[in-house]
This record gives structure tokens, C-alpha cells and sequence, in this order.
């Protein structure tokens, strides 16, 4: 008895909830609640027989779905309910810029670790994927063995581990080095400022000797330029640098923050590297998964064009400004250069950002190195040009390639957008980035010039006026004057221009009707006829 009362409650039970969910259904014009029912009852029954009366009901339910006229509804539903929520997000960006602006730092705040253990995932990456496929790989087959899994995870796990340990010693190393020798100078060059004036005064002195009007200006205004400076070191730079190193106490939570921020991305990055290959296939079965076989075929393909340029450009510029802070270390120091290790690593530095990163690390070691000798900072900035032509025309594109696909237009404007939004990293970045963009721009433009069966060589638009519509050949340009009638021709406009001619005519319809007269000829017949009758 207790099995048949459980049974009859159950059915009652699904009955009152189907007939709870056809209310709910025709209530939100046949929204995503249709498909609710079967999900839900399996929840409270399992697999048992009702689920067959539900698949009848939910069948039904998606044939009355089919209908046109019940479609058409649900698509006007989703349209506006989408317009509505892009408006309230516009006007939320727009009115409440504050609120949004601490609501994405608060965001950047919690995932700084995920982006951080991203960031150097991506950047150790070719290192251990080059000693694998490069070194390991190779000594395996020298030897004729294969590398077993158990094998290839224990050389993952020592590769990273040591990558680690070499780039926190280059890291020390490095913090070491410069972090003295910059106190060092700047104590240097303050308290021995004077005699820097002096140096460049009497260097002044020498070039200019044969034109006195031109040594008596050049005195005043390195004697008025040195007096500034030095106010300035002493009275300014010496207690901004002070207060520098007291305020570094306030800032201890940023600081223990932002460490603590990558030491938790350090520890997430070893797992993304050790295990990287079952990630990304995870990645490229959710992308089938959600875009199907041709989609997913065309994120992916340009999901690899986006690394390679990404990642071609990076590894080959890291490279490209070791070898030549390196140069520069070994030249500067058999020059003669002051502060040689400073300046080179200032070099190699600021070479990584493209275009303006040379220029934007000699000057300031120009400047440096001019208060101290005039003829070396002379000798530096000849080594320097030289260097940066070497850099330009052998080094790199031996390095990078040949070129980007990208001219040095687009390069210049590129970078100084990226400065402006991201700073240096924007500059960094700034080149892969429009090399991205032009290309996504000249795929599009090509297919449309596909399209329209246009040619999409560049040289056939150079001197042309513009293009026969019917032959489809391009016209030479000739220099005429062009009517101002027949410019400006916005789409639309020659279907308004007929409509407009279609009101304004009369039609034959509307027009009132007016005998029309006979012609001479017509009179003439008709008066010889009537003489013949």
C-alpha cells in the first residue's frame, strides 16, 4: 500500500508541475523554461517511466516551438532585452566612471596573481621548450632511446627549477651590481659637480678658442646652466632622494602585496608549465566543444598566428638587447667609458622598446657621461650611432626577420599609443599588437576586394583616378575640376534621388484629362475627305 500511495502522489505531483511550467511557459513567451521540465524531474523521480510522459510533453512543446509566428516573438524579446542591458551598461560606464573605474582595480587586484603566473609561463615557456627540443631531445636520440613520460615529467620538473634558480641569481646579480653604483654616482656627480662644470667649461674653451664672441656666450651659459643644476642637486634631488628612503616604511604593505603577488604567480606558473600540454588540450576541446569543427579550426589557427608574433617578437627582442648590452659593456669598458656596467645595462634595457628605446637610453647616459669627461660622452655617442645602425640593419633582422608586415608609420603611431594607455609595457607590446590588427584589416580588405572582383595588389591603385565599372581597369589619374554636384553621393543616394523624381511628377492617374490637339497634317486629311464625301 505504501508503494501505490507513493505512486499516486508522485504522479499527481508531476502533473501539478507540468501543469505549473505550461503556466510559467506561456507567461514568458515560451522562454528557456521549455527546457526545464525533464532536468527538473530527474532531480525528484530518476530514471524511472515518468520521463516518458515528459519527453511526449517536452516534444510537443518544441514542435509548437518551431512555429514562425512564436519564433519571431522570442527573437524581438531577446533583441530588446539585449539593447536594454547595452544601454544600462552605457549609461553605468558613462554616469559612474568612479564606482566602475574601483570596481575593475578591485578585479585586477584579485586576479594580479593569475596574471602574473601567465606572464611568466609565457616567458619561461620557449626557454624550456628550446632545451627540450633542442638538447634533451637531441642527446636521447644520439643515443638511440626514447624518452619515457615518467622521464620526459622529471626533466620538465628539473628544467623549471632551475630556470628558476638561474633567473632569481641573474636577478640578485643584477640588483647587486647596479643598485651601489647608482648611489654611488649620484653621491659622486653631486659632490663633485663642480668640477664637472669646470671640465665642460674648459672643454668649451678649447673648441672655442679661435671665436671668442662665440666662448664669451657659451661660458655665460654653461655658468648659468651649472648653477641651476647644482641648486637643484643640492636643494632638491638629495632631500627627494631621503624622503624617498623614509617613506619606503609607508609603502610596506604595497610592497609585501605586490611580492606576495608574485611569488603566488611563481608557484601557480610551475604547474601551468609542468603540466602546459594537458592544458592547452583542454583548452582546444572546449573550443570545439562550444564553436563546432570550422570555427574551431579558425580560432585555433589564429590563436598560433597571435603567439607566433607575439612570441616571436619578444624572445628574438630579449635577445637582441642582451647581445647588445653586451657589445656595449665591451666597448665602453676598453674605451674608457665612466660607470661602463650602468650605462650598458641602461642600454640593453631600454633597447627591448622598439624605435625609441635607443634613443630614450643615451641621452640620459650622454648626460652622464658629459659632466664627467666631454671627450668620452663625444667617443659614447659615436659608439652609440654606430652600434644602433649594426642593431638596425644586421642584428635585428638577422634576429626578428626581415620585417613585420608593418611600416614605420604604424610603428611610430603604435608605439605611442601604447605608451600613452600601458607605459613601457604598453610600448613594448605595441608592435606584435598592430602587426595583429593590419593583418586582420588587410584579410577583411582583401575578401571584399575578392568580393567585388578587384585585384588586391597595392601597385594597381598607385596613380589611378579611379576604376571603370564596367571594364574593371583602373584609370590614369588626370588632374580636372571636379563638380561639386557630384560629390558626397552618400549610400542611398540615387534611390532617394529617383523616389524624389517619382513625387514630384505627375502620374497619369491623378492628372486630369486634357484632349489633345490635332496636328496639321491631321487637319489637312480631314478636310480632303470631307470634299471627297
Amino acid at each position: 500500500m505504501q508503494g501505490i500511495d507513493y505512486h499516486i502522489y508522485a504522479w499527481r505531483h508531476f502533473y501539478l508541475q507540468i501543469c505549473y511550467l505550461l503556466f510559467l511557459n506561456l507567461l514568458f513567451q515560451y522562454s528557456s523554461f521549455l527546457f526545464f521540465p525533464q532536468v527538473w524531474l530527474r532531480l525528484y523521480f530518476g530514471d524511472c517511466m515518468c520521463i516518458i510522459e515528459v519527453n511526449k510533453i517536452r516534444k510537443g512543446i518544441y514542435i509548437f516551438m518551431k512555429l514562425d509566428r512564436y519564433r519571431k516573438y522570442v527573437r524581438a524579446g531577446v533583441t530588446a532585452f539585449l539593447v536594454l542591458a547595452a544601454s544600462m551598461i552605457f549609461y553605468y560606464l558613462l554616469f559612474h566612471q568612479t564606482s566602475v573605474r574601483t570596481a575593475f582595480h578591485n578585479v585586477l587586484d584579485i586576479l594580479s596573481p593569475l596574471i602574473a603566473a601567465l606572464i611568466l609561463a609565457y616567458v619561461i615557456s620557449p626557454i624550456i621548450n628550446f632545451i627540450e627540443q633542442r638538447i634533451i631531445a637531441r642527446l636521447f636520440a644520439r643515443h638511440g632511446k626514447t624518452q619515457s613520460v615518467r622521464c620526459k615529467k622529471l626533466a620538465r620538473a628539473l628544467l623549471i627549477l632551475l630556470t628558476y634558480v638561474a633567473m632569481l641569481f641573474a636577478l640578485y646579480g643584477l640588483i647587486a651590481t647596479l643598485i651601489p653604483e647608482l648611489f654611488s654616482s649620484i653621491t659622486n656627480i653631486v659632490s663633485n659637480f663642480s668640477n664637472y662644470a669646470n671640465n665642460i667649461q674648459d672643454f668649451a674653451t678649447k673648441v672655442l678658442a679661435n671665436y671668442p664672441e662665440m666662448q664669451q656666450t657659451a661660458d655665460q651659459y654653461i655658468s648659468m646652466f651649472s648653477a641651476k643644476l647644482s641648486n637643484w642637486l643640492t636643494n632638491d634631488l638629495m632631500p627627494m632622494l631621503r624622503t624617498f628612503l623614509l617613506n619606503l616604511s609607508g609603502q610596506l604593505v604595497n610592497m609585501v602585496t605586490f611580492f606576495k603577488n608574485i611569488l603566488l604567480g611563481a608557484i601557480v606558473a610551475i604547474y601551468m608549465l609542468y603540466n602546459k600540454e594537458s592544458y592547452i588540450a583542454k583548452l582546444k576541446k572546449a573550443v570545439y566543444a562550444l564553436l563546432g569543427l570550422d570555427h574551431g579550426n579558425a580560432v585555433i589557427r589564429d590563436c598560433q598566428y597571435v603567439n607566433q608574433e607575439f612570441s616571436g617578437f619578444l624572445v628574438g627582442k630579449v635577445i637582441d638587447s642582451i647581445i647588445i648590452g653586451a657589445i656595449c659593456y665591451l666597448v665602453t669598458s676598453l674605451i674608457g667609458t665612466p660607470y661602463a656596467l650602468l650605462v650598458s645595462v641602461i642600454i640593453g634595457v631600454t633597447n627591448i622598446i622598439p624605435f625609441f628605446g635607443p634613443f630614450l637610453g643615451a641621452v640620459p647616459c650622454l648626460l652622464l657621461i658629459l659632466l664627467i669627461d666631454p671627450l668620452q660622452a663625444l667617443y659614447f655617442l659615436i659608439f652609440v650611432v654606430l652600434l644602433q645602425q649594426f642593431d638596425g640593419n644586421f642584428l635585428g633582422p638577422k634576429i626578428l626577420g626581415e620585417t613585420t608586415g608593418v611600416s614605420s608609420f604604424l610603428i611610430i603611431i603604435s608605439i605611442l599609443i601604447g605608451g600613452g594607455f600601458w607605459g613601457v609595457f604598453g610600448m613594448i607590446i605595441a608592435v606584435p599588437v598592430c602587426a595583429i590588427i593590419c593583418t586582420v584589416c588587410r584579410n577583411f580588405a582583401n575578401r571584399r576586394l575578392e568580393k567585388h572582383h578587384l585585384p588586391d595588389d597595392d601597385a594597381f591603385y598607385f596613380h589611378m583616378d579611379h576604376i571603370d565599372p564596367e571594364t574593371r581597369q583602373a584609370i590614369p589619374y588626370q588632374k580636372k575640376k571636379i563638380d561639386e554636384a557630384e560629390v558626397f553621393h552618400f549610400p542611398g543616394y540615387r534611390l532617394r534621388k529617383a523616389l524624389t523624381k517619382l513625387a514630384t511628377e505627375e502620374s497619369p492617374v491623378d492628372a486630369p484629362y486634357t484632349p489633345a490637339k490635332p496636328s496639321t497634317e491631321e487637319k489637312n486629311s480631314d478636310s480632303s475627305d470631307s470634299d471627297q464625301k
